[in-house]
């Protein structure tokens, strides 16, 4: 999780950096559309089995510069859900960047909107669903998936985040400036980790 500025509460940058979230992975290789890509999250979420996403703790969270909790009904706007592609179509997308700027391949400079780029290498509709739904069960806002379906913009509160992603999120001082951060990594349901 990145962390924000605590003069913009409302419109910080604090996100959950979820790489390890694996399980949203889509099985595909490219150029297959979206409606094709086979779901990878198929077990129930169970809220008591969990995995922690290592890495997503900024290093200035320490006792040191730790200001405090946030009050639960603090909101943070604009979170940031950072999805992983299949192994299969981080392959394909790394053949596909060669492929523009080799001059002998036919899709040289053959740039991808974003909508292609989401539809080619990134993560499955289903799973993208699967995972809205959930974070809407939990109360938080999805505001949007972006056109290259790798990362959803969400809203909720501090209280929703320490309850559904299992991490405090606590005001610090680093020199000199105030900024939020969660103090430790979050935890997701491990159904959504790689099978």
């Amino acid at each position: 999780m990145s962390w924000g500025q605590e003069e913009q509460l409302c419109q910080s940058d604090v996100g959950f950096g979820l790489a390890g979230l694996a399980a949203l992975m889509v099985f595909a290789s490219s150029g297959m559309a979206q409606s094709t890509v086979r779901p990878l999250i198929t077990s129930r979420i169970d809220e008591n089995d969990l995995v922690t996403l290592a890495g997503n703790t900024r290093p200035e969270a320490t006792a040191d510069n730790d200001r405090g909790r946030l009050a639960d009904a603090t909101r943070i706007e604009h979170l940031f859900l950072q999805l992983q592609r299949a192994p299969e179509r981080e392959q394909a997308l790394e053949t596909m960047i060669d492929q523009l700027h080799d001059r002998n391949s036919p899709n040289f400079h053959h740039w991808l909107t974003p909508e292609q780029f989401g539809s080619d290498y990134g993560v499955g509709d289903a799973d993208i669903r699967m995972i809205k739904d959930w974070m809407e069960a939990h109360g938080f806002e999805v505001n949007t998936v972006y056109p290259n379906h790798m990362m959803m913009d969400f809203s909720g509160t501090a209280g929703q985040i320490r309850a559904s992603f299992h991490t405090e999120m606590h005001r610090l001082l680093v020199n000199g400036e105030r900024h939020i951060a969660n103090m430790s990594d979050p935890r997701i349901p491990a159904a959504w980790r790689p099978r």
